[in-house]
């Protein structure tokens, strides 16, 4: 009885580190194609949710267009941060199943960062500020952080 909970503990924690090293692989990848997109892509000023009005129709409508503009870097990177939002859900998911408090908080603090870092995104579609650049690279490095620690809690 107690052999089979050992395991399963230890499964769950097998899970666990290798669903945060993919994410953490796949938060490289949106880290290139992201300073691809800031020195290599040119974002028009006037798009569908750009300037001035309600933040949440315009970013969202800014996230649409991007599917739309013909700009496939931006495609690719908008793609990459809707996947790395469903693995921050999955790892906080993973987290509780392996019964870590501090892996729960910290994949809780990682999906935050990547939803910080998402809607500064948004932003950056709407108004075109460097400093909504700039956070997405903060949420960025915070989500790293927190998959790293979780990574040597859970070895």
């Amino acid at each position: 009885m107690i052999a089979a909970m050992v395991s399963e503990t230890d499964r769950r924690l097998g899970v666990l580190r290798r669903r945060t090293a993919a994410t953490l692989v796949v938060l490289a990848v949106q880290f290139v194609v992201g300073m691809s997109v800031n020195l290599y892509v040119t974002i028009p000023t006037h798009h569908p949710g750009a300037g001035s009005g309600p933040y949440l129709s315009g970013a969202l409508s800014g996230v649409l267009w991007s599917f739309t503009s013909g700009l496939p870097l931006l495609i690719v990177h908008v793609v990459i941060g809707i996947v790395l939002l469903l693995s921050g859900i999955e790892l906080v998911v993973h987290s509780v199943r392996a019964g870590r408090r501090a892996a729960v908080w910290l994949a809780a603090a990682g999906l935050t960062a990547i939803i910080f870092a998402g809607f500064n995104g948004a932003s950056f579609l709407k108004y075109n500020l460097n400093i909504s650049s700039m956070l997405m690279s903060v949420g960025f490095a915070v989500a790293v952080v927190c998959y790293v620690v979780i990574l040597s809690l859970a070895a």
